[in-house]
């Protein structure tokens, strides 16, 4: 009895391990269809889930929040404001815009180095590398 009883705990413990890192993954891969783009993020970000949608939005190309005179952020709340911001630890993301090219390797890969506040939409999405990889099969 006691044995069917840890082989349950067992059980319940992996489906529970298991439903978390799913329910995390969820979180890191963002699929765009126009244009057809996959964002991957190496770890969940510190904010909100909104908020990490809105700079995957942005390594896509779907938005556009960049800073064209390269000039400093304001702080987008009192907090940041008074104390400055509160920067998380610089984080990788992938972007593969896929079917770049008629032939293989027709997929590019971007590289981005992300810097953002935990607690504003201060972020800066910096291209640290780009190559073509084999992804998608030729037409």
């Amino acid at each position: 009895m006691k044995t069917y009883r840890l082989l349950l705990f067992a059980l319940i413990s992996v489906l529970l391990i298991l439903s978390v890192h799913a329910a995390k993954s969820d979180l890191l891969i963002y699929q765009y269809t126009n244009p057809e783009v996959t964002v991957s993020f190496s770890e969940p970000l510190e904010v909100s889930a909104e908020r990490q949608q809105v700079i995957a939005d942005e390594i896509a190309g779907i938005t556009s929040n960049t800073n064209p005179l390269n000039e400093s952020y304001m702080p987008n709340n009192l907090i940041c404001t008074l104390f400055g911001h509160d920067i998380a630890p610089q984080t990788t993301v992938t972007a593969t815009h896929h079917k770049v090219d008629k032939y293989n390797p027709r997929c590019l890969m971007e590289v981005y180095h992300v810097t953002y506040c935990k607690r504003c939409d201060y972020a800066v999405e910096e291209l640290v590398n780009d190559f073509f990889i084999f992804c998608c099969p030729e037409d």
